[in-house]
């Protein structure tokens, strides 16, 4: 992916203890959110691939929400985002948008909402690519039979979250 130099991109970062959320904005909007394993990992892909400039006091707003929300606060994080992706995907990402804290529900009920009952490996896989963690909380699907997907460090911080969020005992 080629760097665009023209774009006003800001990042910032939030230490969450096992694991750093990291966050991009263009023009007011979040084009990025993610979980990152430290600090460097973060900045390779905000710094690098997005050309973003560190700046975190134009987050203000979201960090006091990351803050409330790591500290067990029950809340949703509403805030205006851009994103591409395919048709599919933007259905997938919207549907799960709508998953409320501390609910979650499974790939294939994400398959069947949109229409599209067989379709849940596909639902997997949009959701593999979600560019706004947190915003579009992909973090509350879970397999049908109750498992939480993934293996590694972003099965560690779902397994995390849905704790937090109590949805997982």
């Amino acid at each position: 992916m080629v760097k665009d130099m023209e774009r006003d991109l800001r990042y910032g970062y939030f230490d969450a203890g096992l694991f750093y959320v990291g966050f991009a904005a263009e023009g007011g909007k979040f084009v990025r959110i993610g979980f990152y394993r430290n600090l460097n990992e973060l900045r390779k892909e905000l710094e690098g691939r997005f050309n973003a400039i560190y700046d975190q006091g134009v987050f203000r707003d979201f960090m006091r929400d990351l803050k409330a929300y790591f500290s067990g606060c029950k809340l949703a994080f509403d805030y205006p985002f851009r994103i591409d992706g395919s048709p599919f995907q933007l259905k997938v990402w919207m549907k799960v948008r709508e998953i409320r804290y501390g609910c979650v529900k499974s790939y294939r009920d994400i398959a069947i909402e949109i229409g599209r009952p067989k379709a849940f490996r596909a639902v997997a896989s949009a959701l593999k690519s979600n560019p706004l963690v947190l915003l579009i909380p992909c973090h509350r699907v879970i397999r049908s039979d109750g498992v939480v997907a993934g293996s590694g460090f972003s099965r560690m911080v779902r397994e995390y979250l849905l704790k937090l969020e109590g949805a997982l005992g």
